[in-house]
């Protein structure tokens, strides 16, 4: 309890630091190309080109889902991921990569899988409100729950932010695990509903619903075009509560425990 207590502290002492770095690195990471932020909306502009090709007209011939329109429908789970996916990658390598230049100061090194994913949330804000404009040019406002959005946002972050000072920890320590976290993280993209929708109640449904991120996309698309909020009040939720607990409780022990000898394994 004692490592989570001092996670914790470093984080409600460094609130201010955390915010002023997240924002940092946003600018950094454009900074040197010419097109600047824009390149926050071209890059995945590319990649959602491509999934539309294969999966929207190629896969299934331009049909809609459940009346919506397949680009629309699968925007909703795909700027998610988005998010999610570039959180889990940078997250995983927060530590190792800064760990050069913080060694010698007076640095809380738990706050920085914590500002790192706080970055790229500040790179989805500005692809959800866009996404949002399109949801409501073809479905109306009158289909979004916001309160419900407003909550999947705060859990996908609070789950990333967990996640990450778990992986970061033990990517540091063991280099393999970074590699093995780039491999799982390819696979998720299919493992998760954000290209498919899940039917039916076969055990292929019931194995999906225990992957963590299915929550969050399903409760990004339930918001934002049903306007759903059914999944908070589920046993889901309860499930997804405690693996985003496990994360963070077996995080900070570890980071705790082994973050003076990060040095050493460099």
């Amino acid at each position: 309890m004692s490592s989570i207590k001092t996670v914790l502290q470093e984080h409600a002492k460094n609130l201010s630091l955390i915010l002023r770095l997240s924002s940092y690195e946003t600018r950094k990471e454009y900074a040197d190309s010419q097109l600047g932020v824009i390149w926050v909306f071209l890059n995945p502009l590319f990649q959602i080109a491509v999934y539309w090709v294969t999966f929207g007209t190629g896969i299934r011939h331009g049909l809609p889902v459940n009346g919506i329109p397949f680009i629309i429908w699968m925007l909703c789970g795909l700027i998610p991921w988005f998010f999610i996916s570039a959180a889990i990658m940078q997250g995983s390598s927060s530590i190792f990569n800064r760990i050069g230049t913080v060694s010698k100061m007076n640095f809380p090194l738990s706050i920085i899988p914590s500002y790192v994913v706080l970055s790229r949330f500040n790179t989805h804000l500005f692809m959800m409100a866009v996404l949002i404009i399109g949801v409501i040019i073809n479905r109306g406002i009158s289909h979004i729950n916001i309160f419900a959005l407003i909550y999947f946002m705060i859990v996908g972050l609070l789950f990333n932010i967990a996640l990450a000072l778990l992986t970061s920890t033990l990517s540091t320590m063991v280099r393999d695990v970074h590699l093995l976290i780039q491999s799982i993280t390819r696979m998720l993209l299919y493992l998760s509903p954000i290209l498919w929708e899940p039917k039916g109640a076969n055990i292929l449904t019931k194995l999906m619903k225990l992957n963590p991120l299915y929550y969050i996309i399903e409760g990004y698309r339930g918001a934002l075009l049903y306007g759903h909020s059914n999944l908070i009040f589920s046993k889901i939720t309860i499930y997804f509560w405690c693996v985003l607990l496990a994360f963070f409780i077996i995080g900070s022990i570890f980071h705790v425990k082994f973050r003076k000898q990060f040095v050493d394994f460099l």
